[in-house]
């Protein structure tokens, strides 16, 4: 991997599992530093959180979780990457955004471990299992999707590939539209609020009044968003906190990000965050190089 140009991407919320970290804990003095530190800006032993299966899943708990453990992958990678590759591009998927722009230097470790908390306790108000669900949809190859089904109780929430997208909505309402509407394959996420729809707009308030006083740096490198594709490098940094807010009640445009950034003739594509799931949505005709950056030996090669 050298002289090429790059995407990275950063993994989001559903990620998560209770060993991760542990072996760059066992290596490294200053991941464990780093760890310590982060359980006392959360108020909580961030790695037993990790092993609590109750907490574990939960939205103002995964998201910190990826979040320092994708940190450590990043800043252990980083020299390399910037080494190495003289165009890069960054994207992530929902919480993933956030450490693409703590890749990209536009706040340290603690204050991006800040906003990123009280995003995750922000969307985790309207968070009820009894009433909300999401699914993804594996949708049958020859399925044409009528944008028009959409909207009434049940939301578009992720366009991850030609193939996967994800609804959310009223638990009763989604499981009706399920019933009627054979489109696919229909698959239970393991999350209990309607994530990236209108449904969020009061947590989306909730994160903007956390953050107004954040002061993110500008970015020099190509950070594609979640919503509607905008370049960070093109914003000024004042709105970095307008953007973030409205992700967060916006559709993920996944396969449209995909698309954008293969346009750019980008070669080798790396996903950072505790597991491979990007990667996957990749065409299945790309022939470049693709590797997961998830644990030690992933990253040996740098």
């Amino acid at each position: 991997m050298s002289n090429k140009n790059l995407s990275l991407f950063f993994t989001g919320q559903g990620s998560q599992f209770s060993q991760m970290g542990s072996d760059f804990i066992e290596k490294y003095d200053w991941v464990k530093e780093r760890y310590n530190l982060s359980s006392n800006l959360l108020g909580y032993d961030i790695i037993k959180a990790q092993h609590d299966p109750k907490l574990l899943n939960l939205t103002q708990y995964s998201q910190p979780m990826i979040f320092v453990f994708s940190s450590i992958i990043i800043d252990l990678c980083k020299n390399y990457i910037h080494e190495n590759f003289s165009n890069i591009t960054l994207a992530g998927h929902s919480l993933g955004e956030y450490c693409a722009l703590y890749f990209a230097e536009s706040l340290n470790f603690e204050e991006m471990l800040q906003v990123v908390k009280f995003r995750g306790e922000a969307m985790s108000i309207v968070s009820d299992p009894e009433k909300y669900s999401m699914y993804a949809i594996l949708k049958k190859e020859d399925q044409e999707i009528d944008e028009t089904l959409f909207g009434e109780g049940v939301y578009i929430a992720n366009l991850n590939s030609n193939r996967q997208f994800v609804i959310c909505g009223f638990k009763d309402i989604v499981n009706k539209f399920k019933d009627q509407n054979p489109i696919g394959k229909y698959i239970p996420l393991n999350v209990s609020a309607p994530f990236h729809s209108e449904l969020m707009l009061e947590s989306a308030e909730i994160f903007s009044k956390k953050i107004k006083n954040t002061l993110f740096k500008r970015v020099n490198i190509d950070l594609i968003s979640n919503h509607n594709l905008i370049n960070y490098k093109n914003l000024n940094e004042e709105d970095y906190s307008k953007q973030l807010s409205l992700q967060i009640h916006s559709p993920v445009m996944w396969s449209d990000t995909i698309k954008k950034v293969c346009n750019n003739d980008n070669q080798t594509f790396i996903e950072i965050g505790p597991k491979k799931t990007l990667l996957n949505f990749l065409p299945k005709d790309f022939e470049g190089e693709k590797y997961s950056f998830s644990n030690i030996q992933d990253i040996s090669i740098v």
